[in-house]
């Protein structure tokens, strides 16, 4: 018969053991979800960059417009963005901590907003106007917290933007701009995806080609 105090000392191992172990219920252990609340960052960078780089793709004014769609870098760069939104995603940009826009706008958002498409649209809006010819997002100093279902990732960014032949800067240029992303996420359907994200831009400078 086991005595009283080696059976309380296996049960206490047996409970530090269930609580390393992955729960199914939870989508894996703390730090496997941590992991991939952290990968949603560089999800959203390389749907930002394959953007940055649909050369073909043409500026609209309505960001609803599926005039896009069929071209091969326009619709990689949404399938990216699908893969780490949520359904009600929204976009807030900030400089220096003064709120400029968010996408959608919540004034005319309904039910049946494509929120990933209306994002895309603005992204490449905003790299075909000044003519950009490819981009980098460099993430980094990456830190998060979970609480349950519920997480909020912080992230720093250099963005590199390089000027193409008819840019609005001579080619070979660059534009690049530093700032904080801070990401609300949330776990839908057995994935970690961004509800909302808010980018406040705390520097921007603009390098010159010879």
């Amino acid at each position: 018969m086991m005595k009283a105090g080696k059976a309380c000392f296996v049960v206490a191992v047996m409970m530090m053991g269930g609580l390393a172990m992955a729960d199914p219920g939870k989508g894996g252990s703390a730090p496997a979800q941590q992991g991939d609340v952290e990968d949603l960052p560089v999800c959203y960078a390389r749907g930002t960059d394959t953007l940055g780089s649909a050369v073909d793709a043409v500026a609209v004014a309505d960001l609803n417009a599926t005039t896009n769609v069929g071209n091969p870098g326009f619709d990689a760069g949404l399938a990216l963005y699908r893969a780490c939104f949520s359904d009600d995603f929204s976009f807030t940009l900030q400089f220096d901590g003064v709120t400029a826009l968010t996408v959608p706008d919540p004034a005319t958002r309904t039910a049946d907003t494509d929120a990933a498409l209306q994002w895309a649209n603005f992204v490449n809006n905003a790299f075909r106007g000044p003519g950009y010819k490819n981009t980098q997002h460099h993430m980094g100093s990456i830190s998060s917290e979970i609480r349950g279902r519920h997480a909020q990732v912080v992230s720093y960014l250099i963005a590199t933007h390089t000027y193409g032949p008819a840019g609005a800067a001579p080619e070979g240029s660059t534009a690049v701009v530093g700032g904080t992303y801070t990401d609300e996420a949330v776990r839908e359907h057995g994935h970690w995806v961004i509800k909302q994200r808010t980018l406040n831009i705390t520097s921007s400078i603009t390098h010159l080609a010879p």
